[in-house]
């Protein structure tokens, strides 16, 4: 029997995963509890006595929820990732050359929060660099995928950013693809640009970070014919058919 300890307990994800599995989600504070798995569902703190196995340790969670520690282990690790730095120093010089920049002011953060973009060619004259946690070239990509890996498995479900339809030319943004700037995540016929390799990078960040499971972002840059990984999300958003290979998979522990 396996129950849920979520990040925060209002987490649409974490319910609708412990509905489809039948199992509980644990409030942070309690007393001791006995199970044979605890799944921990994006949490890098864990508050309470839990007595058994947890899924994805809180310790690798907090890891992967930083951008700025997760980039170190993967450069350590030789997972290729965009070329970054914490000096404000080299990031000017790297603008004087031409390169496009992406400032992240906070590391802990989801859906581009934090995330500004320094393209040389359209900044205004004297325009200073923002103070941010970590900064790193910006990759041209000719596609960004969310690969879902599972440590025991390897891959286990595939995701495509892809433009939204609905959403107008002027507010789509190629740069930061999110559900805020006009994309969705489609699911079905996907073809991975060189999948073996990509799908290599996301197992290797997996297994670095030390995790379970998580949901791996993805960009394929075709000039270099190379995948780079750019985070880690051990909290996905789960709706359908994400939801269904969730559940499969956390099933087979």
């Amino acid at each position: 029997m396996a129950n849920i300890y979520p990040y925060k307990l209002e987490s649409q994800s974490a319910k609708l995963l412990a509905e489809a599995l039948g199992v509980k989600r644990i409030k942070h504070e309690g007393k001791a509890l006995k199970a044979d798995h605890f799944i921990n569902w994006g949490a890098s703190q864990i508050n309470r006595e839990l007595r058994g196995i947890i899924i994805n340790k809180p310790e690798a969670v907090a890891i992967a929820s930083d951008k700025l520690l997760s980039f170190r282990a993967f450069k350590e690790a030789g997972v290729c990732i965009p070329e970054f730095t914490e000096s404000r120093e080299e990031t000017s010089k790297w603008l004087a050359e031409g390169v496009v920049v992406v400032a992240r002011t906070k590391l802990r953060a989801h859906s581009g929060e934090g995330i500004v973009i320094l393209d040389p060619d359209k900044m205004k004259e004297g325009e200073q660099i923002p103070n941010a946690k970590l900064y790193t070239k910006y990759v041209p990509k000719a596609e960004e995928y969310r690969i879902h890996v599972s440590n025991r498995i390897g891959a286990f479900f595939i995701q495509r950013k892809a433009r939204d339809k609905d959403v107008p030319d002027e507010k789509v943004n190629w740069k930061v693809r999110n559900h805020g700037n006009g994309f969705i995540y489609a699911n079905q016929e996907v073809d991975v640009f060189n999948s073996a390799e990509a799908y290599r990078q996301c197992e290797k960040a997996i297994e670095v970070l030390g995790l379970d499971f998580g949901a791996v972002d993805i960009v394929y840059n075709r000039k270099h014919n190379k995948h780079y990984v750019l985070e880690v999300n051990t909290a996905p958003g789960l709706t359908g058919s994400t939801l269904a290979a969730y559940t499969n998979m956390l099933r087979g522990l």
